[in-house]
């Protein structure tokens, strides 16, 4: 299901907003299929468990690429003022 990219080459590639982007648009389809799982009469909860598993995973990578640009930012920032 995953790609065999390494995602910091694609970021460079992509440019960081159009990769958050892209993560933010696959959590969003996780999140969808989570409420489709549970909303069937008998939810499979190995499914379940396996699709937040993944979502929780794209939501870190979210999260460390915001950390990772922000502090990019401030780093980047802090030079130009000298």
């Amino acid at each position: 299901m995953y790609s065999r990219i390494d995602p910091l080459t694609l970021v460079y590639e992509i440019g960081v907003d159009d990769y958050l982007a892209t993560l933010a648009a696959r959590h969003a389809g996780l999140e969808r299929a989570i409420q489709e799982e549970a909303r069937r009469p008998a939810p499979d909860g190995l499914s379940l468990t396996d699709l937040k598993r993944r979502k929780l995973k794209v939501k870190d990578e979210i999260a460390r690429l915001q950390t990772a640009s922000a502090g990019a930012g401030r780093r980047s920032g802090a030079s130009s003022r000298r």
